[in-house]
């Protein structure tokens, strides 16, 4: 089947990220969006606790329904990929954040990687992952596969896979892994994304692939530095992509840094069918570094944000700042019917291709570095000097809350784009703010 991407070449890709300067040996990274375990659902039903590998490994093989394996914070370098075929169960880490209970395969790049072509592989239903790390395989970080069904990542950190991150597979088209719940997790290349042909040419990534999948919803998660090089076979792989088939999917409050695509709902045109349809896209921040992207890149590029042949889907509140690396901000095309982009803050047009339809209002497309508080570390929050965008926009149902779970209130008006400026953040807000953002 075919793959539709810009102009001259046929690429995809999900990508995000966010790392711990424990597990970088050259560049140094906080992670920004893992909860810490005390902001963690308190622990219930049958008990494994483990506490090294071998242990790790004979917990899977032995799981039954209704159980937690808890993970003594530490390295778990994986002998095998971990096979999760029971209900209702829970892979935790037992450290105080994510980043300190590491499971590693045996390297993004090394085709000698045995049995652990992905770290965890699952057919289960309920099962959560939370509070770990999954790094350095040669596949996938986590995958889905035909009988998974609500499955819940929270606060887990994926680094360094040589295919997609979180994949989830179809059964067939429209029919997937349906109620999956991805947030407060972080996605990142630490040195690079892969060198070498995994299988689909170089290049070949993403960081949450979900075909055929209803429902989904993710938040809160932070992605960096999916960004592949002119020499790959692959230039335009979405962070996250929802394709397939799938069908109201609410990707919200996520940022984005240095991707090639951020988000796609649906990738290719589909006689008959939808390859995504309804959900929204709202309250997300991205941000390209300027002169990230060659002048072929950008003559090759379509928009941050991609609505391809989903009708009924809304692009609400998102802020994006692409630095003159992008045709557009955000592209509708194909079938789109029904499809609006409202209450924008870009610097990029918003625009249509191949039939492409939408209805818009409320965007502010001249977007400049100077309205936010720290762009270049993704915090396109507004400071008080934006008063072009700040309180300028009517409410809109689908986003009554900002990025930090704030409630948008003006004078009459709300501002423009995926942050509220002005109001007080709630206790334990569902944010991607740093420490060192915080002002």
């Amino acid at each position: 089947m075919p793959y539709y991407a810009p102009s001259t070449k046929i690429l995809f890709a999900l990508v995000g990220f966010t790392l711990s300067a424990a597990w970088l040996p050259q560049t140094s990274f906080a992670h920004t969006t893992c909860q810490s375990k005390t902001n963690l659902p308190a622990i219930s039903g049958t008990i494994v606790n483990v506490t090294n590998a071998t242990e790790l490994q004979s917990a899977v093989s032995t799981l039954q329904d209704n159980t937690t394996i808890l993970l003594k914070a530490g390295t778990y370098n994986l002998s095998n990929t971990l096979y999760i075929r029971k209900m209702n169960v829970v892979l935790r880490g037992d450290g105080t954040s994510c980043d300190q209970t590491v499971l590693v395969g045996k390297g993004m790049d090394n085709a000698s990687y045995g049995n652990v072509p992905h770290g965890i592989w699952s057919d289960s239903v309920n099962l959560t992952i939370m509070n770990l790390t999954v790094r350095d395989v040669y596949q996938h970080g986590i995958i889905f596969n035909a009988g998974a069904q609500s499955p819940t990542i929270n606060s887990v950190q994926i680094l360094n896979t040589g295919q997609q991150f979180l994949k989830s597979n179809p059964t067939q088209y429209g029919v997937g892994v349906d109620n999956g719940i991805v947030k407060y997790s972080y996605f990142a290349y630490t040195n690079g994304t892969p060198s070498t042909d995994h299988g689909s040419g170089v290049g070949y990534t993403n960081g949450i692939d979900v075909h055929a999948g209803k429902n989904w919803k993710i938040t809160g998660n932070r992605f960096e530095s999916f960004h592949t090089p002119d020499s790959s076979a692959w230039w335009w792989n979405p962070a996250i992509l929802m394709w397939n088939g799938a069908s109201g999917s609410i990707v919200e409050n996520n940022v984005f840094i240095n991707v090639d695509r951020a988000i796609a709902f649906g990738l290719m045109e589909r006689s008959g069918n939808y390859d995504h349809q309804g959900g929204v896209i709202r309250n997300n921040m991205i941000y390209y570094a300027p002169g990230l992207f060659s002048a072929n890149r950008k003559y090759d590029s379509d928009g941050a944000i991609i609505v391809w042949n989903s009708p009924s889907s809304a692009v609400v509140h998102n802020t994006i700042l692409s630095n003159g690396n992008l045709n557009k901000s955000i592209e509708f095309r194909f079938d789109t019917a029904g499809g609006q982009a409202t209450n924008n803050l870009v610097d990029a047009v918003i625009g249509t291709r191949n039939s492409g339809a939408f209805a818009q209002s409320g965007n502010h497309t001249s977007a400049t570095t100077t309205m936010f508080q720290n762009a270049s570390i993704g915090n396109l929050r507004l400071v008080s000097s934006a008063t072009n965008v700040i309180n300028k926009v009517n409410l809109h149902n689908l986003a009554i809350t900002d990025i930090d779970g704030n409630a948008r209130e003006g004078t009459s008006m709300v501002d423009i784009g995926a942050h509220e400026f002005g109001v007080v953040s709630p206790p334990n807000p569902p944010s991607n703010i740093r420490a060192d953002e915080v002002l």
